[in-house]
């Protein structure tokens, strides 16, 4: 019998709304189970008004057994991500373990800052990450995969960023059958 994958999504004030949310609904219509965890009570407000009431709190869900976290982008929303010290700590865990950490728009700046991108091809939004940093290999992709770091450039690339995160974790098939009926353009 499989468990069902867990993914967490860490929700701050600031967080870029169509990342979240297309994300969020990609992977459980996969069956992916997604849990956005606040880091304090209470409605969560994106950077372009999208309020949010999150499933749990981040401090009663970094100990459960989850298989992804997955960092929404949004400049406000990923510095006060990476003020917290717990989640921080959380993310260096999992890098020194070799689990998968997915990162979008302004959050591989987050990981960069605390050298969880050293050795890895990345991509990000503009002028988030230093293209010519000896750290990482930077890419202009729209989604970068380098062992169990994903990453992606923002919000016109969150469709592709959740489709390769349901690709990756349950297969091509799973993928096809999560997009036949979301009717992306094929022009």
């Amino acid at each position: 019998m499989t468990s069902v994958i867990q993914v967490l999504i860490p929700l701050a004030d600031g967080f870029e709304d169509m990342e979240v949310v297309i994300s969020c609904d990609i992977l459980r219509r996969a069956g992916l189970a997604v849990v956005l965890a606040g880091l304090d009570a209470g409605l969560v407000t994106g950077g372009h008004g999208l309020r949010l009431q999150p499933d749990a709190l981040l401090a009663d869900v970094v100990s459960i057994d989850i298989d992804v976290i997955l960092l929404p982008g949004g400049t406000g929303g990923v510095q006060r991500l990476a003020k917290h010290r717990p989640l921080i700590q959380l993310l260096q865990e999992r890098h020194r373990r070799g689990q998968i950490i997915a990162a979008i728009c302004a959050a591989p700046g987050m990981l960069a800052t605390h050298h969880l991108l050293d050795g890895r091809q990345v991509t990000a939004y503009p002028g988030t990450l230093d293209p010519q940093s000896s750290n990482y290999t930077y890419q202009e992709s729209a989604v970068v995969i380098d062992g169990p770091l994903i990453t992606s450039r923002g919000p016109g690339t969150a469709m592709d960023f959740a489709l390769t995160l349901v690709e990756l974790l349950l297969g091509p098939e799973k993928r096809r059958e999560t997009e036949a009926p979301l009717q992306l353009s094929t022009s």
